[in-house]
C-alpha cells in the first residue's frame, strides 16, 4: 500500500494520524483540522501554539482550523463562537470516495480523508439552515483541502467559509508573501479602511489583518528557513493575513508572549463580499493546494 492512516487519541482528542511514502499528516476529528503536516525529511508546515487548549468543544490555536457558517466575530450576535461552530464540532470520518475505504482512500502516493459534518439541534440555534459539509484533506508530495458545502433545506441560504492556515516560519519578520502587488484589501487594524496593496512584496512589520479581494495564487517565503510555498485556491475569492505582533498576542491566552514571530496565517476564504448564497441542493467547493517551491526568489 502507498500509505496508511489510523484512528488514535492524543490529549483527549481523536486524531486521524496519515503516513505516505513522501509525508506525514495529522487530522482532529473536532473541527476536522488538519493540526500537522512533514514532508519526509522535512520540518512542519504548520504551527501549533503550545498553548492551544486539547479538550472537547475548545478551539485549537494553530494548524488549519475550518471557519464555517462566518468568518470573524458573527455579525450581530456577539456571544456566538468566532469563526463559527465548525472548528469546535465533532465531525465524523465518512465514506471514502471513490468507494473502497472507511473514512480514507489511497490514490497513487496519496492518502485522502475525507470528515463530514451536518446540522443538528445544537447548530440550529446558531445557523438555522440544514446543510451538510465535507472536507477532503489529501496527503502526498503536496497537501490539499477541498471544503465543500451543500444546501440539504428548501430554502436559500448564505454563508462565509475560510481554511485559517498557520504556517510555521524560523522568524515572521523575514518572511515575504508575494503575489498580492496592486490588490485591493481591507485593512481590520486601521478600523476597515479599504487599500491597495503596493508592487514589492507583503512584508509583516507589526499587526497585520488583512483580507485581500484575491483569489491567490500566492507564494509565501521563508529564507530564514530555506522553505517557500504556493497557495493556489478555487472558490476562494479571498485571501487573509494576519499575525498579531507584540501587543494583540499579549490579550489571547492560548499564545506564547513571543508566538507571534514563529507563524503567519494566510487564509482563503469566502469572506465579506465574497460570501457564498446557495440554492436548495446547491453545493459550493472551496478548495486549497499547498506545494514545496524552490526556496529561492
Amino acid at each position: 500500500m502507498p500509505g496508511r492512516w489510523n484512528l488514535t487519541v492524543r490529549e483527549g482528542l481523536g486524531v486521524v494520524e496519515i503516513e505516505t511514502d513522501t509525508s506525514t499528516a495529522l487530522v482532529a476529528l473536532q473541527g476536522a483540522q488538519v493540526l500537522s503536516f512533514v514532508p519526509r525529511g522535512g520540518r512542519d508546515w504548520l504551527w501549533v501554539s503550545e498553548r492551544s487548549r486539547w479538550a472537547r468543544g475548545a478551539a485549537l490555536r494553530g494548524g488549519i482550523p475550518v471557519c464555517f457558517p462566518w468568518f470573524g466575530p458573527h455579525p450581530t450576535e456577539a456571544a456566538f463562537p468566532a469563526h463559527g461552530f465548525a472548528r469546535t464540532s465533532a465531525w465524523r470520518l465518512s465514506p471514502a470516495r471513490p468507494p473502497g475505504g472507511s473514512g480514507a482512500a489511497e490514490t497513487g502516493a496519496d492518502v485522502a480523508v475525507e470528515l463530514t459534518l451536518t446540522d443538528d439541534e445544537a447548530t440550529a440555534k446558531l445557523f438555522p439552515h440544514p446543510f451538510e459539509a465535507r472536507l477532503t484533506v489529501t496527503v502526498g508530495a503536496a497537501l490539499s483541502l477541498a471544503f465543500e458545502v451543500t444546501n440539504t433545506g428548501t430554502e436559500p441560504f448564505s454563508f462565509e467559509a475560510a481554511l485559517h492556515t498557520y504556517f510555521a516560519v524560523s522568524d515572521v519578520a523575514n518572511v515575504a508573501v508575494e503575489g498580492l502587488g496592486g490588490c485591493d484589501f481591507v485593512d481590520k487594524v486601521a478600523g476597515g479602511a479599504v487599500r491597495k496593496e503596493g508592487a514589492a512584496p507583503l512584508r509583516i512589520a507589526g499587526e497585520v489583518d488583512r483580507v485581500y479581494d484575491s483569489p491567490g495564487p500566492v507564494t509565501l517565503r521563508d529564507p530564514g528557513g530555506g522553505r517557500a510555498l504556493r497557495i493556489e485556491t478555487t472558490g476562494a475569492p479571498s485571501t487573509v493575513v494576519w499575525n498579531p505582533a507584540p501587543a494583540k498576542t499579549a490579550t489571547l491566552a492560548d499564545l506564547a508572549p513571543d508566538a507571534w514571530r514563529r507563524f503567519v496565517c494566510v487564509e482563503s476564504g469566502a469572506i465579506g463580499a465574497g460570501r457564498v448564497t446557495l440554492a436548495p441542493t446547491a453545493r459550493h467547493r472551496l478548495a486549497v493546494r499547498y506545494a514545496a517551491l524552490d526556496a529561492r526568489p
